[in-house]
């Protein structure tokens, strides 16, 4: 028992000088009060039992009842158990389970009875690290002045007691806790350390575990993928490979939580496979996929050779361009270094029931000064269709030349502010567009599965293009993995976006989601008489070479030539094309 907890009667003489700058929950070091034979019999108690003291002294504020004492679940006391009775803990926790409760009980716990503790509380992010110690102080707050020691120093992120212990908190920077000596570590959410910290973080702190033989350590976490140290320390603890004790809270073990539940919770959350890893407690591999099992399937029997080749490689064409059919197009811009690449996602989306990939432009070497001039060519070749372009970074260049020096009319304005007072074509590819992109994306190629996909390239992309913890989508961490063609395609299938639709073409039907499910195409502007060939600098087919179609504006073939005041067999000698 620690020798801080004198019984004397109550509070004796002047009771402020009993608290600790006059808070009434604090008791100061000097406190004097007496005891009763029950208290000193429950002091004991709760020194030697854990859960004891939890359901007897430790309150949380519930959101029906307010302040009360806990009443802990039957995983929750086999948890506090294990770290009661095991030096090294790694707990596998669902997603609302009490991991922060517990992780409170038991640093109070070590703090009230135990002298010359320190405890050391670190958590992924500072505000993470700080709301878990606010937990920590009002339950401290709401323990009896009797039972637990006196305050010395009290502060947002440690205090020291009366008995020598202290609890205090840190972020996981590669320099936690370096050349602090510690008694009990306690991690929160290891598995969301960026890998690029964690290797150094665990070298920082590990020497503090190691540097006495009765030191503790205490992480519990939900799961975020595969291969990282969270994992590796779980799953080694579970097949006996190491020294740490496994424990595991599911979503069922908690009252109330019943199939209906789930079925809610996963509905909410929009996937099962969010639900797997949030709360099932699944190390899902790489993370939520667009890519379920059907889509897998309908991709390997779609995919094909381009039926033309250009530009060495990266312009590839599997249908010509037909005046008679809409299509529109996706533009994801980088800077041309060799690493991320410019695209372009041409979409023939005349029925969509089948939705077809016609062509792709993948360039990571084209500069975004010269991609702006490929960009108007390509779309000319295609009768100057609607363009959904990100303009982030780089790309509000290729925007913005594209409109104001080339006079590019059909940019689609993708912008959640209407009420900005500077139109901005384009789209601001960040978390909130980026989801719902993705969504509506998920929709046409998961749900209703009307998008064929023929580039293998757009395939892979996609194998490995999923959903990080914090919500946003983009490529799984990796060399060379990219998602630029992905982006590309979600850009030209969102323009599909009611909003967006309604404003270039004729919404004749919509589906019971309300997406457009029957569309004709509207006047939209100029289409191009332009070369077929002059873009290119080589051509390679895969089958007999023709040339490339071109549109052409409402007036015949004649009458335009004539307004240009030249031959058409001298425009067909050139190379041009009469669709």
């Amino acid at each position: 028992m620690s020798t801080n907890h004198q019984p004397h009667a109550n509070f004796h003489g002047d009771k402020d000088k009993h608290y600790y700058l006059g808070n009434k929950h604090l008791p100061s070091q000097n406190a004097e009060f007496d005891w009763t034979p029950a208290m000193v019999a429950d002091l004991k108690k709760s020194e030697k039992n854990l859960l004891h003291f939890a359901e007897n002294h430790f309150t949380i504020i519930n959101l029906d009842q307010g302040r009360t004492k806990i009443k802990l679940f039957k995983c929750q006391k086999r948890v506090l158990r294990s770290l009661r009775d095991n030096r090294f803990n790694v707990v596998l926790a669902s997603r609302q389970v009490g991991k922060t409760t517990m992780m409170t009980i038991y640093a109070l716990w070590i703090a009230c009875f135990s002298d010359d503790q320190r405890i050391l509380i670190v958590a992924n992010k500072e505000q993470t690290a700080i709301n878990i110690f606010k937990r920590v102080r009002l339950a401290y707050e709401q323990l009896s002045n009797w039972l637990k020691p006196g305050v010395i120093e009290y502060g947002k992120t440690s205090m020291t007691l009366s008995n020598g212990s202290s609890i205090g908190i840190s972020t996981t920077s590669s320099d936690a806790g370096r050349g602090e000596s510690c008694n009990v570590l306690i991690l929160d959410e290891l598995a969301f350390i960026p890998n690029n910290l964690v290797e150094e973080f665990w070298k920082s702190v590990y020497p503090i575990i190691s540097s006495s033989k009765k030191s503790k350590i205490f992480i519990a976490s939900t799961p975020n993928g595969t291969g990282n140290l969270f994992h590796d320390l779980y799953s080694n603890a579970i097949k006996g490979k190491n020294n740490w004790a496994a424990a595991r809270i599911d979503w069922d073990e908690i009252p109330g939580r019943n199939a209906k539940w789930k079925e809610d919770t996963i509905r909410s959350l929009g996937s099962q496979q969010i639900f797997a890893q949030e709360f099932g407690c699944e190390f899902i591999e790489s993370g939520e996929s667009v890519i379920d099992p059907e889509l897998q399937r309908k991709m390997a029997l779609t995919k094909k050779d381009p039926e033309y080749v250009f530009d060495e490689g990266v312009y590839k064409v599997w249908e010509l361009p037909d005046e008679e059919k809409i299509y529109t197009v996706g533009v994801d811009i980088a800077e041309g270094v060799g690493e991320a690449a410019s695209v372009a996602q041409i979409l023939d989306i005349t029925d969509l029931s089948n939705i077809k990939q016609v062509a792709v432009y993948h360039n990571d070497r084209i500069s975004p000064y010269n991609f702006t001039t490929k960009l108007l060519e390509i779309l000319q070749q295609w009768g100057s269709p609607p363009a959904l372009i990100e303009r982030n970074n780089c790309g509000a260049q290729v925007v913005d030349n594209l409109k104001n020096i080339h006079g590019y009319d059909n940019i689609v304005d993708f912008t959640p502010n209407k009420n900005q007072p500077i139109e901005r074509p384009g789209v601001i590819a960040h978390t909130n567009t980026k989801y719902k992109g993705v969504m509506n994306m998920k929709y046409w190629m998961s749900e209703v599965y009307s998008v064929e996909l023929r580039d293998i390239g757009t395939m892979d992309e996609l194998r490995t293009f999923v959903r990080y913890p914090n919500g946003t989508w983009k490529a799984q961490a990796g060399i060379n993995m990219y998602d630029d063609r992905v982006m590309a395609l979600i850009w030209a299938l969102l323009i599909l976006e009611m909003t967006v639709t309604e404003k270039y073409f004729e919404i004749v039907e919509v589906d019971k989601n309300n997406k457009p499910s029957i569309i004709k195409s509207l006047d939209y502007g100029l289409r191009n008489f332009s070369r077929s060939l002059s873009i290119y600098n080589s051509e390679v087919n895969s089958g007999d070479f023709s040339a490339l179609p071109v549109f052409m504006d409402s007036q015949s073939v004649d009458g335009q030539a004539q307004s240009l005041n030249i031959e058409l067999d001298e425009l067909q000698a050139e190379g041009w094309t009469m669709v």
